[in-house]
C-alpha cells in the first residue's frame, strides 16, 4: 500500500483544508465588519500559517481604517449639525443685534395670535423707532450707529420677560411682541419703561449722547386679529407719536388712526 499524502512542513492535507476554511471564515467575518475575528497561527511556520498571519494583519489594518472612518464621519456630522444650527440662526436673527428678524417675528406673531383664540390673555405689539439715529450716524459715524443699535437691543431685552420677543425689522426700527397682556394700559407701561431706559446716555469712544424713541402700541383683539393688522396698527400709532413729539408712547385707536394697512405702513 502506498503511504498517505503528506503536506509540506509536516501537515496533512485534510488539516490544511480545515485551517484554510477557518481562514476563509475569518475573512468573511472581517467583510461583515466583525473585526475581532482572527485566524489561528500555528507553530509549523508553513504557508497556511503565513496566510493566517497575513489575514490577521489585514484585519488589524481594516479595523484601524474603519475606526478612523467612523471618527471622520462623526466629525463631519457634528460640523454639519453646527453649520445647520448657525444657518438657521442667521435665517431667523438680525446679524448686528442678535435679535429676531422679520421672518422670526412674523412666525412668532402668527403662532401667538392663533393661540390667543384659545385662551383669555391677549398679546400686544410695540413698534419702536429711534428719534435721533441719523444724527448719531452723521455726527459720530456708522460705527457709533451700529453700537447704538446693539445697545438699544440689549436695553429693550432687559425690560422683557422670557415669553416676549424683540425683533429688529429695519435700520433703527424695532418691534416687540408682548405675551399675556390684558389691556392697552399694561402694554403702554412696558413701552414707557423701554422708552425711559433708552433715554439713558450712550457712550462711544469718549463721546456721550442721548437719544429718544417713539413707540406705537397695539393690542390684539376686535379687528386686530391678524399679524398684518396688529403690526400696521402699532406702526400707525408710532408715526403718530413721532409727529406729536420726541420720546412718546401712543396707543393705537381706530377712530384716531384709521384702519391702517401694511402697504400704507411701508411693509407691503
Amino acid at each position: 500500500m502506498s503511504a498517505p499524502a503528506v503536506a509540506p512542513h509536516g501537515g496533512d492535507a485534510s488539516g490544511q483544508d480545515r485551517r484554510l476554511e477557518e481562514i476563509v471564515n475569518v475573512i468573511q467575518n472581517l467583510a461583515a465588519l466583525r473585526f475581532d475575528a482572527r485566524a489561528e497561527v500555528g507553530t509549523a511556520g508553513d504557508f497556511v500559517d503565513a496566510v493566517a498571519a497575513g489575514v490577521n494583519s489585514l484585519g488589524e489594518e481594516l479595523e484601524a481604517s474603519y475606526e478612523e472612518l467612523e471618527r471622520r464621519v462623526a466629525e463631519r456630522t457634528s460640523e454639519l449639525a453646527i453649520a445647520t444650527r448657525e444657518l438657521r440662526h442667521q435665517a431667523l436673527h438680525d446679524n448686528l443685534t442678535g435679535l429676531a428678524n422679520r421672518v422670526a417675528l412674523w412666525d412668532q406673531l402668527t403662532h401667538r395670535l392663533e393661540a390667543a383664540d384659545r385662551r383669555k390673555p391677549k398679546i400686544a405689539v410695540l413698534f419702536l423707532d429711534l428719534d435721533d439715529f441719523k444724527m448719531v450716524n452723521d455726527t459720530f459715524g456708522h460705527a457709533a450707529g451700529d453700537q447704538l443699535l446693539i445697545e438699544v437691543a440689549r436695553r429693550i431685552e432687559v425690560e422683557l420677560r422670557s415669553a416676549d420677543t424683540a425683533a429688529r425689522v429695519g435700520g433703527d426700527e424695532f418691534v416687540v411682541l408682548l405675551d399675556d397682556v390684558d389691556t392697552g394700559d399694561e402694554a403702554q407701561a412696558v413701552a414707557r419703561r423701554i422708552a425711559d431706559r433708552l433715554r439713558t446716555p450712550y457712550e462711544f469712544e469718549g463721546h456721550s449722547y442721548t437719544t429718544t424713541s417713539s413707540i406705537g402700541v397695539a393690542v390684539a383683539g376686535d379687528e386686530l386679529t391678524t399679524s398684518d393688522a396688529i403690526v400696521a396698527a402699532a406702526d400707525a400709532a408710532m408715526y403718530d407719536a413721532k409727529r406729536s413729539g420726541r420720546g412718546l408712547c401712543v396707543l393705537y385707536n381706530k377712530i384716531r388712526h384709521g384702519p391702517a394697512s401694511l402697504v400704507d405702513a411701508g411693509w407691503g
